[in-house]
Order: C-alpha cells, then structure tokens, then sequence
C-alpha cells in the first residue's frame, strides 16, 4: 500500500510528528536538564520516552516508519535515558566543537544531538575516510552536524573494505558506531560493573545483544503492525554467543593454539550470512519490506516524473 500524499497525508503526519519531537525535546532542555540527576530527572523524563516511543506508529511509509524508529524510539530515547543520568552526549558540556565556535550546548545543538546518528568525537578518533561508501547517509547526517552545528564527530561506520577478523571487531568497531556506543553506555558497562566476576563479561555481551534485538523487534512492530515473531531477537543473541565464545577461546587458547587468520575471517561472515538467512530475512519478508520499498519508490519516481511533466 503506497501511502497518501498531501498535508492531510503522509507528509503531514510526518510533519506533525517532528514539531511533536522537537517541542517535547525542547521541554527537556529547559525543564527536565534542571532536575536533579538520577531518579528525579528520569520520571520527568519517561513521558517523553513514551511518546518517542509511539510516534512512529502514526507514519504508514515503510522509509519515513524506519526513519522515526530509528531517529526517535532507538536514538533519542537511548541518549535521553543516559540523559536522565548526567552521562551520554546530551550531557556533554563543554562539547568538543570546531576551534572556530563555542562549545556550550545550545538548544540547537541539544536537539541535533538527540536525534541524528552522530558520535561526539572522543580521544584518538578514527578519521572520516574510513566509512564506506554503503553508509552515505549516515556520513551524511555527520557531515551536517560538523557544518551546521560546529561539532566535531566520529564517522558512523568503521572500514568495511577490509574483512573483520573477529565478532567484536566488527560489531563493536565497524557497524553503526553511534548505537554500539550508546549501548555500551546504556546496558554493557552498568550490566559489567554489576557482575564483576570473570564470566561478567559474557553476561553484559548477551545483555547488550538482547537490547539489540528488542529493539530490532520494535522496528518490526512498527513497520508490519503485527506482533514480532522473536527472528531478529534469536539473529542478535546468536552474534552475542558467538562474541561471546570468540572471546572465551581467546582468553583461554590464545597463548597455546592460534587459528589463521584467513579462516577466522571467512568464519564471521559466513556465520552472519547464515544467520541472516535463517533469521533475519524471513521476518523481513513476512512482513513484505521489499515488496513495500519497491512500490514507494516507483512512487515516488511517478511523482517526480508528473512534476517534471507539469513545469
């Protein structure tokens, strides 16, 4: 089903869910920023979370659905929870910003932050021709925060010319930084720092894979309007074991036995291949993604075509 067009439409659901999103992040930059810390600060919080979380559900387009999942309900409401805990980039002051410009946190800079896929460069950062070509868009939004917005950022992707050697390289250093980063903050480090014992790590890996998954389900939800049927969950805790035992074997047969290289690099993709094929692709395909992005598109290319004709 191609979604209607027009200010009653799609494009004006889309509209009213971004004027939605930027006045409730504006309350939080002038409101819920002057709560204390910790608990307080989370309970004015969590009704913004709320609504992040529903707002994607006003939108029928599957491209403009993924957008407010993955902008509103994944990235916003992840740095509005570290937010509430005075940690995250939305608490970052002074920011790291072009030596040009000041670096308090504006409420442009505050709403920018919150909703683009962008990384606040940290120490020793990674340079920008290290993103690949398959991540343009994301490069994209980073570009527009360090032009705009005067912030010096990370690139969104990691260097996927060269093959990953390992699960954690590749999960943890090359695919979608902004939310590996967020994750890390949000559930592995406090999940680590809770179970301090040697198998702690594994338990805070599979945690963060978990989240991982949920939130892949919601998009899901989102997009078919049906209940998930727990495919994507089982793909992201597969990669969570298989870290997980990646990591196990190196501690305990690294100094004693090494797997070649060349092998250790055809195992990874192998492995996702298979498990995108076993788990990912059928609850894509159930719901009809491709079917969907394909007549969005060829309507979009009508549309163009039709205005193009008319001028």
């Amino acid at each position: 089903m191609v979604p209607e067009l027009g200010d009653g439409g799609e494009f004006g659901r889309f509209i009213k869910v971004w004027c939605t999103v930027f006045s409730s992040l504006t309350y939080c930059y002038y409101i819920a920023r002057n709560v204390p810390k910790g608990f307080p600060r989370l309970c004015s919080v969590l009704p913004i979370v709320y609504v992040f979380s529903l707002l994607p559900l006003n939108l029928t387009s599957i491209h403009l659905t993924i957008g407010a999942g993955f902008f509103i309900s994944w990235l916003a409401n992840l740095k509005l929870f570290l937010f509430c805990f005075d940690a995250g980039p939305l608490s970052s002051n002074p920011l790291p910003v072009l030596p040009s410009s000041t670096s308090s946190m504006t409420l442009l800079r505050f709403l920018a932050i919150a909703c683009l896929p962008i990384k606040i460069k940290q120490s020793n950062p990674s340079s920008f021709s290290s993103s690949s070509s398959s991540s343009l868009f994301l490069v994209m939004y980073a570009a527009l925060a360090r032009l705009v917005f005067d912030l010096e950022v990370e690139p969104p992707f990691g260097n996927f010319i060269v093959i990953p050697p390992s699960f954690h390289e590749f999960w943890g250093r090359r695919w979608n930084r902004v939310v590996s980063s967020l994750l890390r903050s949000l559930v592995y480090e406090p999940v680590r720092r809770i179970t301090k014992r040697s198998w702690g790590i594994y338990v805070a890996i599979l945690a963060t894979f978990f989240v991982s998954g949920l939130m892949h389900e919601l998009m899901i939800f989102y997009i078919g309007r049906e209940l998930p049927r727990g495919g994507l969950l089982v793909f992201f805790m597969l990669q969570g074991i298989g870290m997980s035992v990646e990591i196990y074997l190196k501690r305990t047969l690294n100094r004693k036995w090494k797997l070649n290289r060349l092998v250790s690099q055809l195992m990874l993709p192998g492995f996702l291949l298979w498990s995108v094929i076993f788990y990912m692709d059928p609850s894509l395909g159930r719901i009809g993604v491709g079917q969907r992005v394909n007549e969005e598109i060829a309507c979009l290319i009508k549309l163009l075509k039709d205005i193009l004709i008319m001028s």
